[in-house]
């Protein structure tokens, strides 16, 4: 997997649903760090009104500055504080709307004061100690403010193109008027506005790829569980799916060595053919587990292909006939003419489990394994009628099911059915088992239908 592509003017995902799930994850850490940022730099613009009542009280434009302070200042500490305390998701635009309608009235505001300030000097050497010192201040205000809220990339364009312009145009204006040229402070200005924009990209880049990276870990590390986890589930799986065929061989086995000593020769040939069925089925059973060993990484993905379905329940249902019989259990496979697309590996290991539980388990006379059509799907059904899986009726769904019957404790009914439900998640179907006390069992596996 490539890395995806990172825009370099705002720093986002170019792919719109891995940035969704970056400011899902990260939302928590820009919302308390914008909040923080707002009511920080709004008490230093509530503070710096003190400038204004030293040198600017008898000025025309008093007023004016100081309200702006204020109203920034209290717009960004009554924002912050909200933002902390509502802590809007990262589907809103709260947040964004009032960091960015913040960052319009603090630059408004700052652009004003750096505006008004060298009215109020009437040498060239206080006109140059006010455009140096608004040097200064502008280019640690939006270096700061680059830092703190690279989260909002555009908002911190936004203040360094106005911060760089108003600058400028205050060296120009008042470079008759000052003691010396302001290029050197311009040229500062210039480079910090451009160097915080360019901070805000870099930090955003940053945290995308930290996030992409720890992302691909967590994926990783899910994969190697499920696969360690798998990995003893097939070992269950195997045993449980095989111990039924070998049963039949050895049934079959001692059925011949009775017939071959009455010599009940007219009776040995279907036997024999019944036992190369089952040696059939169980080498293709083996066959299965190996592909579905292969499940859980790259070498053996789920591929569904044309299946006859009828084709694939007669496959299930062959081997299992004579141990369904030794246990006076009648087993009936109802013709079917239904085409599906599955994982003929995967569906057939499931109606296999499906139908040695029913035989072991569900002490029932009669077995019926057969198909029904369901809208645009064929649900592959075993039903018994034996006496249920427990003094209640039942549906189960899902693996997570199990865990809430009984209270919390895993049903332990010993039909194997965490290792079907895990076999249908595995091959992409749905599974789910009904049971009512004192009328059986019945299992629907839902295949999309061709």
């Amino acid at each position: 997997m490539g890395e995806p592509k990172i825009r370099r003017l705002d720093g986002r995902f170019d792919d719109p649903e891995i940035e969704t799930a970056f400011m899902r994850d990260s939302w928590a850490g820009i919302r308390v760090q914008a909040a923080l940022t707002l009511i920080g730099f709004s008490l230093a613009w509530i503070v710096s009104t003190a400038t204004d009542l030293m040198y600017m009280q008898d000025s025309p434009y008093f007023l004016p500055t100081l309200s702006a302070r204020l109203l920034a200042g209290s717009v960004g500490l009554l924002g912050g504080a909200w933002v902390l305390m509502a802590r809007p998701g990262s589907d809103s635009r709260d947040l964004p709307l009032i960091v960015y309608g913040w960052i319009l009235m603090s630059t408004l505001t700052a652009v004003i004061v750096a505006s008004v300030f060298p009215t109020a000097e009437a040498t060239p050497d206080g006109v140059a100690d006010v455009l140096v010192f608004t040097s200064s201040w502008m280019s640690l205000h939006v270096l700061a403010i680059g830092v703190a809220l690279a989260a909002f990339p555009w908002g911190i364009a936004f203040m360094s193109i106005a911060y760089m312009i108003t600058y400028l145009i205050l060296a120009v204006v008042w470079n008759e008027q000052s003691e010396h040229p302001m290029i050197a402070q311009s040229v500062v200005v210039v480079a910090c506005c451009f160097f915080a924009w360019l901070m805000a990209i870099t930090f955003s880049m940053r945290a995308r790829r930290r996030f992409y990276i720890t992302r691909l870990y967590e994926q990783a590390k899910i994969a190697a569980e499920k696969a360690q986890e798998f990995s003893s589930f097939l070992l269950a799986a195997t045993g449980h799916d095989i111990r039924q065929p070998i049963y039949a061989l050895d049934l079959n086995a001692s059925m011949l060595e009775e017939l071959v000593d009455a010599e009940q020769w007219d009776k040995v040939k279907p036997l024999v053919q019944r036992q190369k069925l089952v040696a059939s089925n169980v080498a293709s059973m083996l066959s299965s587990v190996l592909e579905l060993s292969y499940l859980d990484n790259a070498k053996r993905p789920v591929t569904p292909t044309t299946c006859d379905a009828g084709r694939l329940l007669r496959d299930s249902v062959s081997g299992l006939k004579d141990v369904a019989l030794s246990r006076g259990m009648a087993l009936h496979c109802e013709p079917c003419s239904a085409r599906i697309q599955v994982d003929s590996g995967v569906a057939g290991h499931i109606l296999s489990n499906l139908i040695s539980n029913a035989i072991t388990h569900s002490k029932g006379s009669r077995l019926l394994v057969g198909a029904r059509r369901a809208g645009q799907f064929i649900d592959l059904v075993v039903a018994d009628n034996g006496a249920g899986m427990g003094d209640r009726d039942l549906f189960l769904e899902s693996r997570s099911a199990l865990a809430r019957i009984n209270g919390g404790q895993p049903l332990r009914s010993g039909m194997g059915m965490e290792i079907m439900f895990r076999l249908a998640e595995r091959g992409d179907l749905a599974l789910r088992i009904t049971s009512r006390p004192g009328h059986g069992v019945m299992a629907c596996l839902r295949c999309p239908r061709v």
